[in-house]
């Protein structure tokens, strides 16, 4: 079995490696990102509908009451963001781990058709 796998192919193949997952690194980034967006969206304005209710809601009685509910409200407000925030992020994470695997297994091909050049 002759090996002739000249430098330049393999670096190639390697470059290309390397952008593919540079691709996918920036492509699972932006993902995420437009995932914390849609949550600090929705917190802000669940924060401001909360803020417009007690601004309204001011009696003496209940004044005295309203950190704890408000804090109660938000603190429940922000775990299911959080919680809905987790789907977006989990499918990112599986498509970026299934485009690495695919982009690793077709660097192995690219680099055996180099080597071996009939198979």
């Amino acid at each position: 079995m002759e090996i002739d796998m000249h430098p330049l192919n393999l670096h190639k193949a390697n470059l290309e490696l390397m952008l593919r997952i540079l691709n996918l690194s920036q492509d699972f980034r932006h993902r995420g990102l437009e995932a914390a967006c849609r949550y600090h969206e929705d917190v802000i304005a669940k924060t401001r509908a909360e803020v417009g209710r007690v601004s309204q809601q001011c009696e003496p009685e209940t004044s005295f009451s309203l950190p704890t509910d408000i804090f109660m409200q938000l603190a429940g407000a922000s775990m299911s963001g959080v919680l809905a925030m987790g789907a977006p992020l989990v499918a990112a994470q599986t498509a970026y781990a299934q485009g690495l695997q695919k982009a690793i297994q077709e660097w192995q091909a690219a680099v055996v058709q180099r080597v071996l050049p009939g198979s």
